[in-house]
């Protein structure tokens, strides 16, 4: 809930004139009031693809730049902030400041554009972006395996995650065990090579679908949905550590090529939780909580060390708050 008597709206849905699509460059440049799904639809017949089609079909490209969502193919080296090559972000003293460029190696200095994305509007508005391209992949397979725990799932998938690994891959604990679940897409005799190497038997897409609408369907009044995150080694520690706070029934998707855990507590187990991350050094996001109140802990998490820092470049972009 906001604190405050009165908020303003900002909507940039009527910013969304601009869709410039390279095919052969692969890279398009996209007002940030553009929604998603329009922008999938464009790159589907041209038979290219980008990251941001992996989103909420509804959403908007700024929106989703200044929000760096989590999704189940999300990895450390595979986030949108490393799909997008130029920006356009409107500053809070009205300037139009650009960073990036239309190349995917442009940048001399400071990288800005990995700055602005996730900063959920703090440091300016997203009002345009060039993201790369990639081509559509000819197959796709998704493939469910069990597992009699949660951490068998984790061993199996570190024993085929490289080379040639899932490209995306989510362990979903319940009460029987494990279920993991992975997904390659690409040329199709490159997917077919490496399905020999992934436990599990190939199921329809919609399970992965399904899995995508799970992480951003909000969970329901008096629960909150949090992310802890570390080094993808550490994966195994985080979830013991977080089912030893909260317990394991808590535990929703483990993504262990993020290194991340979405576990869903009471609202009055936020605390725990925060004091686990404080204890690992993870970091510590409470995504969603319809009906906490007053927030019980930071949702940010446990400040960094690099707070200080953090908020020296915030004052830089906005030195009046």
């Amino acid at each position: 809930p906001l604190d405050a008597a009165s908020c303003i709206r900002l909507d940039l849905g009527r910013i969304s004139e601009r869709i410039e699509i390279d095919a052969d460059e692969g890279i398009a440049t996209v007002d940030a009031g553009v929604k998603v799904g329009e922008l999938a639809g464009r790159l589907e017949v041209l038979g290219k693809t980008s990251v941001l089609s992996e989103l909420t079909p509804e959403g908007t490209v700024g929106g989703a730049l200044a929000s760096d969502p989590l999704r189940p193919e999300w990895s450390l080296d595979r986030r949108l902030a490393n799909e997008v090559l130029g920006i356009e972000v409107a500053l809070a003293n009205g300037e139009l400041a650009f960073a990036g460029g239309r190349v995917v190696k442009n940048v001399t200095g400071f990288d800005l554009v990995r700055l602005y994305c996730g900063s959920l509007g703090t440091l300016g508005v997203i009002t345009r972006a060039t993201l790369r391209l990639r081509a559509a992949p000819e197959r796709e397979r998704i493939a469910v395996a069990r597992f009699p725990s949660l951490e068998a799932g984790i061993e199996a998938f570190a024993s085929c995650a490289a080379p040639g690994g899932p490209a995306s891959a989510a362990l979903i604990p319940d009460a029987a065990g494990a279920q993991l679940v992975t997904r390659l897409v690409g040329d199709a005799r490159a997917v077919d090579q490496h399905a020999t190497l992934i436990p599990g038997d190939e199921v329809p897409p919609e399970r992965w679908a399904r899995l995508r609408r799970s992480l951003a369907t909000p969970p329901p009044v008096g629960r909150a949905r949090v992310r802890l995150s570390a080094r993808p080694s550490d994966v195994a520690d985080l979830c013991r550590a977080t089912a030893g706070a909260v317990g394991l029934a808590s535990l929703r998707v483990v993504l262990p090529s993020a290194g991340s855990v979405v576990a869903e507590v009471d609202d009055s187990e936020l605390p725990r939780l925060f004091e686990t991350a404080d204890r690992l050094d993870a970091l510590f996001f409470a995504e969603r909580a319809p009906d906490a109140g007053p927030a019980p802990c930071d949702v940010f998490g446990p400040p960094p060390g690099s707070l200080a820092l953090t908020r020296a470049v915030n004052t830089r972009f906005d030195p009046r708050r």
